[in-house]
């Protein structure tokens, strides 16, 4: 400060540090130049707001996390899945978001809401069963999956350590069995769909559709596009079984530690405007959050009524079992 102050005296200009920017995150890759090139300029247009994106994945967030503690976050708003978030939650990095710092949701479909504002869903990937046409009849439900004999062998199922995997024992537990946690009892019912291939990704299990060793998988509703435009996606359709859909869920939470937490509401309440989710329907298949979202006439993903189909967890509660379904699982499914 006293050598900027000598600065000015002798007529130099004084020397102003910029403000620090409102530090967010985002995955990578398409991801990322979506969110660079659809969501950030505007934002920052819109508010005056300079932003830093961070980019990783949920594991590494959270030992970014935990290195710095909750007091010293290195992020001021964090999006994330529920599985990570449950956990961060947890260990005391978040705090509730004011609903009239973020008017926005007062709009939003039940399912996007937490109970005490602790959290919002900002972006919402339902999940329902991808089938080849050319290959497979049509399912209507999770349980054709054991019961149409021409999936036999032709299934493909996520890791255990996907989180679409763990989610559809999940929905197993709940469809078969009566509740989510009887994880014991869907591990022995998924054994009875054996043979079927294991993806860790959405891009392993889009390359087994692909060269037909796979003809039925659970798969969001954008999945028909990605293979589109590696020229399968007019042999492949995805429908909603009836029992409901799972979903990857983007969670934004404001940090306990955060020195921009007034910045940070401005961000939340921006990525829920209509225009934005308008956005994240256009360019990256998502379903809309917000209920006033104007979603374009051949949007052939979910939305509308159809978001009370999606079925949430409570990861806490899942995760507290997720040691042993991962052990469970990898011996059952070698």
């Amino acid at each position: 400060m006293a050598g900027t102050t000598a600065l000015s005296t002798l007529g130099f200009p004084a020397i102003v540090p910029a403000a620090a920017p409102l530090v967010v995150n985002s995955y990578g890759g398409a991801f990322e130049k979506f969110m660079r090139s659809e969501i950030i300029p505007s934002f920052e247009a819109s508010t005056g707001i300079k932003t830093k994106l961070d980019i990783n994945l949920g594991k590494g967030w959270l030992t970014t996390l935990r290195a710095a503690g909750p007091e010293n976050p290195p992020y001021d708003v964090l999006m994330t899945n529920e599985t990570w978030a449950s956990v961060e939650r947890g260990e005391g990095f978040f705090e509730a978001i004011p609903e009239d710092k973020v008017p926005n949701m007062a709009d939003l479909y039940p399912v996007a809401r937490y109970k005490d504002n602790i959290a919002v869903i900002g972006m919402l990937s339902p999940l329902g069963l991808l089938y080849r046409t050319d290959q497979v009849p049509e399912p209507k439900s999770w349980a054709d999956l054991w019961s149409v004999p021409e999936y036999r062998g032709k299934t493909g199922l996520y890791t255990v350590t996907n989180s679409a995997g763990y989610m559809t024992i999940l929905m197993t537990a709940r469809n078969w069995f009566g509740s989510e946690y009887e994880v014991d009892k869907a591990i022995d019912k998924i054994k009875e769909l054996k043979p079927f291939l294991q993806a860790d990704f959405g891009g392993t299990m889009e390359k087994y559709l692909i060269r037909g060793e796979v003809a039925i998988a659970p798969a969001d509703f954008a999945a028909k596009g990605r293979m589109m435009s590696k020229g399968i996606g007019e042999k492949v359709e995805v429908i909603a079984p009836k029992e409901g859909m799972f979903c990857w869920e983007q969670v934004f939470n404001v940090l306990k530690g955060s020195k921009k937490k007034e910045e940070g509401y401005q961000w939340i309440n921006y990525i829920l405007t209509p225009e934005v989710q308008k956005k994240f329907v256009i360019g990256l298949s998502q379903a809309p959050v917000n209920k006033k979202t104007q979603v374009p006439a051949d949007f052939k993903g979910i939305h509308g009524e159809r978001m009370n189909e999606i079925v949430m967890w409570d990861w806490a509660k899942a995760n507290a079992i997720r040691d042993h379904v991962i052990t469970r699982w990898n011996k059952e499914m070698r």
